[in-house]
């Protein structure tokens, strides 16, 4: 009797999965690992040690969020050492859209699918046991990117951050307007010391990529703050009302109109450093840029000029030029900037359907039909 095909978990699934606890306890050999050294030796190692064409045939990997970088990526030289199974993987999974640190050319040579999360993908209906919400991604990044925003109009966090130091509402919102703290006076709250608080309703927004994610930025900043939604991408999307600038370099001549510009881009060679000096320098010194796209986006060393110099009146970021790490500048300007840790899909919701989508494409291609590789 042959083996059941084995499948690596690299990273926790949600274990209380209905796909999980019947047809992958039923249909595989589960294996859990957790990377325990930056050395990719001792991966291999561990694959070398575990796995067996004949007993235990390594069939699928299960990626999840942090998939390879532990061991910095999975490059062509693991997929080309001997103790790595290249000849019994048939795929790798990972539950983010991006795909990032893997070796495409290399994966393909080898002919092992690639699959990432894709919540609007019809490949997925034939399990019933996998629920889709559509466009769950998209609705809860979309909900980052208001918060964002809304923090550059209102300053809600700093403000209550003073009021945390100053538990008195009318000494916290004096003292956030930089005066002489010596000759007090009544504080509307409208006022702070490097600008003043505005309403989002009836300013103009330019979404910098219109897929999925910028539509869903859209609807919420038209039809929850009352904005005036622009959007630029390579061509006019017909499945919207919203005014489309072209792409290229006439959009500069367009930006200082825009009291709030939003990066939902994907990270590319043609998209790094999109937004630099030289896109900062037709922008209005009011500007409230966020960023939800890949952090290599902005070029770090303009956006940080452009703050020190007060040319942007906010900046929202929750991707990062150097993730992990994020910069001093931006940690402590607290009065201009706000930052989340990379956390703009991070909602149980998302988490517990990416996870199906992943065990469900794993099913899909051991057991069932062949698919055609589904990265997007």
């Amino acid at each position: 009797m042959a083996a059941k095909p084995a499948i690596l978990f690299i990273s926790e699934p949600n274990r209380e999965s209905n796909i999980y606890k019947t047809a992958i306890k039923k249909n595989f050999q589960i294996f859990h690992h957790q990377f325990e050294s930056k050395d990719p030796e001792s991966f291999l190692q561990y694959l070398h040690d575990t796995f067996d064409e004949d007993k235990a045939p390594l069939t699928a990997i299960y990626g999840g969020y942090p998939c390879f970088m532990p061991i910095g990526g999975l490059t062509r030289e693991i997929l080309e050492h001997e103790y790595f199974p290249a000849n019994t993987l048939r795929c790798i999974t990972v539950c983010s859209r991006g795909i990032n640190g893997i070796d495409l050319e290399a994966l393909s040579e080898f002919d092992i699918k690639l699959f990432n999360y894709n919540d609007d993908s019809k490949n997925c209906s034939s399990n019933p046991e996998l629920v889709m919400k559509q466009d769950l991604v998209g609705n809860d990044v979309a909900d980052c990117a208001l918060w964002h925003v809304m923090e550059g109009f209102r300053k809600f966090s700093y403000q209550q951050q003073s009021l945390r130091e100053h538990p008195n509402t009318l000494t916290s919102r004096f003292l956030l307007t930089g005066k002489d703290p010596q000759v007090p006076q009544f504080a509307f709250g409208h006022e702070l010391s490097k600008c003043m608080v505005k309403s989002p309703r009836g300013q103009k927004v330019l979404i910098l990529g219109l897929g999925a994610i910028g539509k869903q930025i859209g609807h919420k900043l038209h039809h929850g703050l009352g904005m005036e939604v622009h959007y630029t991408k390579r061509a006019p999307d017909t499945t919207v009302t919203w005014r489309f600038h072209d792409f290229n370099d006439s959009l500069f001549d367009e930006l200082k109109q825009f009291s709030t510009i939003i990066v939902a881009l994907p990270g590319t060679s043609e998209t790094r450093h999109l937004v630099d000096d030289k896109f900062l320098s037709h922008c209005s010194e009011e500007l409230i840029l966020v960023n939800i796209g890949r952090g290599f986006i902005l070029d770090q060393v303009a956006v940080d000029k452009a703050l020190r110099e007060n040319r942007l009146r906010h900046l929202g970021i929750d991707v990062f030029y150097n993730e992990p790490d994020v910069s001093r500048t931006l940690v402590e300007a607290e009065a201009s900037v706000t930052i989340t840790p990379h956390i703009a899909s991070s909602t149980e919701d998302v988490f517990n359907q990416s996870c199906d989508v992943a065990l469900n494409n794993i099913i899909k291609t051991v057991l069932g039909p062949q698919m055609k590789q589904d990265c997007n």
